[in-house]
């Protein structure tokens, strides 16, 4: 993402942690380009930095279309001090 639209716009890309039923494996996912995906017995999390909501859409709707089961989105805590 341009850099300069998220300075003008206001909106700035955040990172999210996307928990979803089953297990995804890297190759599955390997189309969503930038996430990170673990496994976690019976669930997979899908880490997302720096993502847009363009891009958070376009995840959501990649997992919606291949059927698999969203338990959770969370939008990351920032841990970088304020200031």
């Amino acid at each position: 993402m341009d850099s300069g639209f998220a300075d003008r716009s206001g909106h700035r890309p955040v990172s999210y942690r996307i928990v979803v039923r089953g297990e995804l494996t890297e190759r599955f996912t390997e189309a969503l380009e930038g996430v990170v995906v673990e496994s976690a017995g019976t669930e997979s999390i899908l880490r997302v930095e720096s993502a847009d909501q363009a891009k958070l859409q376009g995840i959501l709707g990649w997992l919606y279309d291949h059927g698999i089961e969203l338990v959770s989105v969370h939008r990351a805590v920032e841990t970088k001090p304020p200031g």
